[in-house]
């Protein structure tokens, strides 16, 4: 489980063998008895944890899909379902988020979808508008969208229906002219979480702005843009790919493209960041998540890196200005994409993968740029990527 020691060195205790086609994301139930993924390829595998998993005359176990669920277009994102019970079926299930359809709930252990969509519909142009990121309300009874300039709040029981309500996050032009800057944020909203002490949504954008809403998106408390990139510290930083909290509410964490770090700001003074999680090394075009997990003393941040190393952060927040990783774990052969905690917290999962984002990013990271090759140094280079979804104890 996590423990805030670093001196004590991870061991792999399950994993895939390597695949053809990278992971991008990893998220475990909330009962941790099932891990769902998305890869490159746009298909979700359903993974089931072995019952013995810590039984030690058993491991390393090999994990199999036990369900593989391709999605006809692009995933832009997906979520699972809060109460998700493996013993009871009516929980099973989790939203998914495509190109050019509406946001449809599909069965982790069917593999298929349960012919419920939620249409997003933007009727003046005639076409579906793509949520960048999807969450649910901790009770699962509604889900909340973001797509460009906008937030969508849907009730998860009224099927084949668009949103109870729609809250713009920018304002007009002629309103802006009236009255000034006010609340909001600008840009594709990728980065949505909720507070679990008081309900308060958090939404970060592609233009490097978070805006705080008091409730399920019910009013704008307040908004502010991330600092200006310092290239050497922070690398480019191109836009946010994810929000989260701190599990007491006091901190928000938001993490970007092309970023070797993650910012921590105290909600109570939003105007000033608290610190920057440092050295994450995380340059890359590609959405790298990081988890939040509880301890003994406090809380830790875990993210990946392009570097196949997981690093971790204690009790982010307790630091100010430049906080540099407390620990860091080589776990991959390749970046890692994903690494999440159980929710119990005794074990973590990591998935990796390299693909043409993280080829692109290559120059940046420290590697020799890509002059394209020929196609059998591209096999062999295809060959050698880590594309692979492990557990581990720490």
């Amino acid at each position: 489980m996590a423990t805030g020691q670093e001196n004590m060195a991870p061991q792999c205790i399950a994993s895939t063998s390597s695949t053809a086609s990278p992971f991008t994301q990893a998220q475990f139930s909330g009962d941790g008895t099932t891990i769902v993924t998305l890869s490159a390829d746009h298909t979700f595998r359903t993974f089931f944890v072995p019952e013995n998993l810590l039984d030690a005359t058993k491991q390393p176990h090999t994990l199999t899909p036990s369900f593989t669920t391709p999605s006809p277009s692009a995933v832009q994102s997906y979520a699972l379902y809060p109460k998700f019970d493996y013993d009871n079926p009516s929980t099973r299930v989790f939203l998914t988020a495509a190109t050019d359809l509406p946001i449809t709930l599909t069965n982790v252990v069917e593999g298929a979808t349960h012919n419920i969509t939620y249409p997003l519909y933007d009727a003046t142009n005639e076409k579906y508008l793509v949520p960048k990121s999807l969450v649910w309300t901790p009770d699962g009874e509604r889900f909340i969208a973001g797509s460009l300039n906008q937030i969508s709040i849907f009730d998860v029981r009224r099927y084949h229906q668009g949103p109870l309500h729609e809250l713009p996050t920018t304002n007009s032009k002629k309103s802006r002219k009236i009255y000034g800057r006010v609340p909001g944020c600008i840009g594709h909203i990728m980065g949505l979480s909720i507070n679990s002490t008081n309900g308060m949504l958090a939404a970060g954008t592609t233009e490097r702005e978070v805006a705080l809403y008091d409730g399920v998106a019910k009013e704008c408390w307040s908004s502010f843009t991330l600092p200006k990139p310092v290239l050497n510290e922070y690398g480019a930083a191109t836009g946010i790919t994810q929000t989260a909290w701190s599990p007491e509410g006091t901190y928000l964490f938001a993490a970007e493209r092309q970023s070797n770090g993650v910012h921590v700001y105290d909600i109570r003074n939003t105007q000033s960041r608290v610190s920057f999680l440092a050295g994450r090394n995380a340059t890359t075009p590609q959405r790298m998540g990081f988890n939040i997990t509880m301890t003994a003393r406090g809380y830790e941040l875990w993210a990946g890196g392009i570097d196949g190393c997981v690093r971790m952060w204690k009790n982010p927040g307790s630091v100010f200005e430049t906080h540099h990783s407390d620990a860091a774990f080589k776990m991959h052969d390749s970046p890692v994409s994903s690494a999440v905690w159980h929710p119990e917290g005794w074990v973590m999962a990591t998935c990796a993968g390299k693909d043409g984002n993280f080829a692109a990013d290559s120059e940046s990271s420290g590697g020799e740029p890509s002059d394209g090759g020929s196609s059998d140094e591209s096999v062999v280079e295809e060959a050698r990527a880590d594309n692979s979804l492990k557990i581990w104890t720490v």
